[in-house]
């Protein structure tokens, strides 16, 4: 006969009613900021791509982040600028708030059948995504797992705000040189 799955075989089950407030509030926050965190970079993508938030909903679906890391790596040597940080130390922390959101939105909440024990999460039967493999089969939902989450997302949003603000300075500078320089505007040229 063969062997059951050591989670199915359990003492867990499915949470099927809502989570308790506070950590469904504690687990909304962390994907509002993730939220954000992808507003961030589309401005950033956007603003280098020269086109509007509203032509890049139409024509773009957001990328992973690796993939995002090359698209502007590009899109910078397009403009003949330079990243004022490290687009891999990015990539990374943008890697992990990415797998940090897979893991809140694509795992099981469980909690024991017997006991009055915490809330586990589990992690999906189904494909989770990129890096699901090196989560754990089973994790105590506890303040310390959630503030891990919650670092994990505020590194990836503080990065990416700073790269936003560089960007923005970056793409200043050089409309202004292409404004002032006629060698380097565009506008007159067949």
């Amino acid at each position: 006969m063969p062997e059951k799955d050591a989670l199915l075989a359990s003492a867990l089950e499915p949470i099927t009613k809502p989570l308790p407030s506070p950590l469904a509030g504690a687990i909304g926050q962390i994907i509002a900021r993730e939220a954000y965190l992808e507003w961030v970079l589309g401005q950033v993508l956007y603003d280098l791509m020269e086109i509007s938030i509203k032509q890049g909903r139409v024509i773009l679906k957001f990328p992973r982040p690796g993939q995002y890391i090359a698209a502007i790596r590009d899109l910078y040597d397009f403009h003949g600028i330079s990243p004022a940080m490290s687009l891999e130390d990015l990539s990374r922390k943008l890697d992990v708030a990415d797998r940090t959101r897979n893991v809140l939105t694509r795992s099981v909440y469980m909690r024991s059948r017997g006991k009055a024990a915490g809330i586990v999460i589990a992690r999906s039967p189904w494909d989770a995504g990129p890096g699901s493999e090196a989560q754990a089969e089973v994790q105590l939902v506890d303040d310390e797992f959630l503030a891990r989450c919650r670092r994990n997302v505020e590194a990836a949003v503080d990065a990416a705000e700073n790269l936003y603000k560089t960007t923005d300075d970056a793409l200043r500078r050089l409309h202004e040189r292409r404004r002032t320089q006629s060698n380097l505007d565009r506008r007159g040229r067949p």
